[in-house]
């Protein structure tokens, strides 16, 4: 990775240095994405898995979607989550991707992940309450919520090297 992607390594705030991590590893999957063909971004090498990186990306997108609209603030889900079961989504988000093209999910994906920043810069302060509980228990906060997003974000980036590696394709970051 270049230094010029690097985010500030002393952050003046917590809240500086947790959204510009994310925003490093939303910037990584979106770099491992846009350089695929078509027929790469549906591509399923790994027998183990039936993970693709069209597949990961629109998921990562249900999950910006999930937790910065509905559970942080509150609001219904955008499209196309609106359309479909809530108990259905998440395995949705993975399914559905084989129908789409490189371009919607990129573009899912990076709409999602701006509505997530507006989310977060709404909130008066880390310690800000999600509007609906979670794990059946009580809401997170915006600390919590970041620090879980970068870990979602990062791990499912993993994924996508291992099949960019299994398709015979470099790391792109």
């Amino acid at each position: 990775m270049s230094s010029k992607h690097f985010a500030d390594l002393q952050p003046a705030t917590e809240r500086i240095g947790l959204t510009e991590r994310l925003d490093e590893e939303r910037r990584a999957i979106l770099a491992q994405a846009r350089d695929l063909s078509s027929d790469e971004i549906h591509a399923r090498p790994l027998s183990s898995t039936n993970l693709s990186i069209g597949r990961i990306v629109k998921h990562l997108a249900f999950t910006e979607d999930r937790w910065f609209q509905h559970k942080l603030l509150g609001l219904d889900l955008p499209e196309p989550w609106r359309s479909v079961d809530p108990i259905e989504a998440h395995d949705w988000s993975f399914r559905s991707a084989d129908l789409d093209s490189l371009d919607d999910i990129v573009e899912l994906y990076d709409n999602s992940c701006r509505r997530s920043r507006d989310a977060t810069q709404a909130c008066a302060s880390m310690e800000t309450l999600a509007v609906h509980p979670s794990f059946g228990k009580k809401p997170v906060n915006l600390r919590w919520l970041l620090a879980h997003m970068i870990d979602e974000t990062s791990r499912h980036s993993g994924h996508i090297d291992l099949i960019r590696d299994a398709l015979g394709r470099q790391p792109a970051r």
